[in-house]
């Protein structure tokens, strides 16, 4: 074992269960069960993966205690008996590979949809959540209160029953538990609202109940929300009073996050939030209890998870998505070989996005997540001869994929660098942790001994000249520049020189888009002091990014910085010192604008890619990611990944 790990790999105790070491996998929602909430091999098959790495306690996601209180379509449930042998066997499996597993029981009040329910919302309170789509809710009575109630205690009797190790009550990221808790979502006058002592009332009843129906050994655990960073929402001050209520009641340890989806970007948050942005949060629960705490948020590698048990902050960690990227980082970090760990960044494409969509969860850098038994690398019946044209993220996954298959593998990029696009991606304000995707793949196929030749821009004739089997075309692409009088000016320049500062801009900007990457370079201005405006064509702007916590930092740090966002704006033309823009059919010529940027997005940068196909008589010619249709990273490395599986 590397010496470097003093505390994560000891053991530790929860209630009556012993853990083999301090890592913990909390609980996140994938979209892997059936649409009745029953498990999936799917979901079996990751969690075993995840197991085998060797972390102490996996708690499997939200799970509904009631189908009124489903937030997702494809959301495991526990509100019926006929679910217990599909869990028995998901606890089986996990348990087999040396690991613990607990069920997370939920309902999601107010934050969810009457599309997914089929039925009304129900809450503590009318109080609408604008972020799940902002139906009213229906305020429960009293009655459904203790309904409720008791199908926690119901829930959690299946849990035990299925063979799991531990029962968590969701408590936390403002479903029904949290929502009790909250004054910002409960406005009752009777004995579960108003003061603290009453809101409490609900969520200590529901533990009371656990306890009874799961008996006073088995292991409960509590998942707060330790602070909704939110105006009129809970506050530490508050949970630092209630944590030592749910001690008095009996609970074994308390998981510490934080937010609600009014403030999302602090439950799964981006790349934008700091790693360990929440240890703060379980310090000071754990100054107040004597019961195991469990630290969460960004906790993404296993030496800043020891720095914080080394700091007295938690006495266990939940590593997320970093075991979702990389289910074997454990074991790589008992090794040594931490160049080896996939770390993640916090993209939140795969995990959160997809899940948001109801789409099956994945992983930008690890397209096996959720695919385990589909996506499994194995060997090639026959060695090839593979030339992979383009050392950008899809082209990288490919040469991998393709080495580890046993082919013979040449890369080549016809700059001096790998890493494509990403380069430009890193460089926008708060992405730099995006430069893990060249880091993690340029090792892996150094590692593997793939020939890699940078500054070789490939023609046609080398290819046939050397004739390879296969070529796989990972060109990328290249930015749209519309035809504008004016556009050849020597202060008309793209995104793209901007983000890699291959121009450099000191004054008035007009930035020209408005996807995520206008929106970017026109933050990156902003914040070096350069007063921008930003003309988007549409009545929006980075569609893709509404809604996410992603987005909501973006749009606040545009206005913060005074941005002058014009929507459904284009330019007509640009002169010197002087653009003209049209909104609406109105002209208008800004005057001291020396400097125009484009960020109209891309187009795919094929001409290799069609040149080749006509030779597909003679070799294997496949095209992958952008140079076929520009995309994000996660559906280029997936795509290539896929690809160089069954070439």
């Amino acid at each position: 074992m590397s010496n470097q790990f003093q505390f994560l790999f000891q053991p530790g105790q929860i209630g009556n269960m012993t853990l083999k070491n301090r890592v913990v996998m909390p609980p996140m929602e994938r979209c892997y069960a059936n649409e009745d909430g029953s498990v999936t091999q799917r979901y079996i098959d990751y969690l075993v993966e995840r197991a085998k790495g060797g972390v102490s306690l996996i708690f499997v996601e939200s799970t509904y205690v009631d189908p009124v209180g489903r937030g997702r379509r494809y959301q495991l449930g526990v509100y019926d008996d006929s679910l217990i042998p599909g869990l028995r066997r998901m606890a089986e499996a996990v348990q087999q590979q040396g690991a613990k597993i607990a069920i997370e029981i939920h309902h999601a009040g107010r934050e969810t949809s009457a599309t997914v329910t089929g039925r009304q919302l129900v809450a503590p309170s009318p109080v609408p959540c604008l972020p799940a789509g902002g139906e009213i809710p229906r305020e429960l009575t009293l009655e459904e209160i203790h309904q409720i109630i008791d199908l926690y205690g119901e829930a959690a009797r299946r849990v035990k029953e299925a063979g799991f190790n531990m029962v968590e009550i969701h408590g936390a990221h403002g479903y029904l538990v949290n929502q009790f808790l909250s004054s910002w979502s409960n406005q009752r006058k009777d004995e579960y609202g108003g003061p603290l002592e009453n809101r409490m009332r609900f969520p200590l009843e529901v533990l009371a109940k656990v306890r009874a129906n799961v008996g006073p050994e088995f292991p409960i655990d509590y998942r707060l929300s330790a602070d909704e960073f939110l105006d009129g929402g809970l506050t530490l001050d508050e949970t630092l009073i209630f944590a030592g209520e749910l001690e008095k009641y009996g609970i074994d340890a308390i998981h510490v996050s934080a937010g609600i989806y009014e403030s999302a970007e602090m439950i799964t948050q981006p790349m934008d939030i700091p790693p360990a942005c929440l240890e703060h949060l379980a310090s000071e629960i754990k100054r107040v209890v004597s019961v195991p705490i469990i630290a969460v948020g960004r906790i993404n590698d296993p030496i800043l998870a020891e720095k914080v048990l080394e700091r007295g902050s938690a006495d266990f960690v939940s590593m997320g998505r970093a075991l979702h990227i990389d289910p074997e980082c454990l074991v790589k970090a008992q090794q040594g070989k931490m160049e080896d760990i996939r770390r993640c960044f916090a993209c939140n494409q795969g995990c959160l996005d997809l899940m948001l969509m109801h789409r099956p969860s994945s992983c930008t850098l690890n397209p096996e997540a959720g695919r385990e038994r589909e996506m499994r690398i194995r060997p090639s019946p026959q060695r090839k001869k593979v030339f992979v044209i383009g050392g950008g993220p899809a082209g990288l996954e490919a040469a991998r994929v393709c080495a580890l298959r046993g082919h013979h593998v040449s890369l080549y990029e016809k700059s001096g660098q790998l890493g494509g696009q990403i380069l430009i991606a890193s460089k926008a304000p708060r992405r730099s942790e995006f430069e893990e995707i060249p880091r993690y793949l340029t090792h892996a196929i150094n590692k593997l001994g793939i020939d890699v030749h940078l500054n070789r821009e490939v023609s046609p004739a080398m290819v046939l000249d050397q004739m390879p089997d296969a070529v796989i075309v990972a060109t990328g692409a290249r930015p749209v520049i519309p035809r504008l009088p004016g556009n050849d000016s020597p202060g008309v320049c793209t995104a793209w020189e901007v983000l890699l500062g291959e121009k450099r801009i000191r004054t008035k900007a007009i930035v020209f888009g408005g996807g995520q990457t206008a929106c970017e370079v026109a933050d990156f201005l902003a914040s070096q002091g350069v007063p921008v405006i930003l003309a988007a064509p549409d009545k929006t702007i980075a569609p893709d990014l509404q809604g996410t916590a992603r987005g909501s930092i973006l749009f606040r740090e545009l206005e913060a910085q005074n941005v002058d966002i014009r929507l459904e704006t284009t330019i007509e033309r640009i002169a010197e010192e002087a653009v003209t823009l049209q909104h609406n059919g109105r002209m208008e010529t800004i005057g001291g604008v020396q400097n125009v940027v484009i960020a109209l997005g891309r187009q795919p940068e094929n001409a290799l890619y069609e040149s080749l196909l006509q030779q597909s008589d003679r070799m294997e010619v496949y095209g992958v990611g952008d140079c076929i249709e520009p995309r994000k990273s996660i559906d280029a490395i997936a795509e290539a990944s896929k690809l160089a599986r069954w070439i």
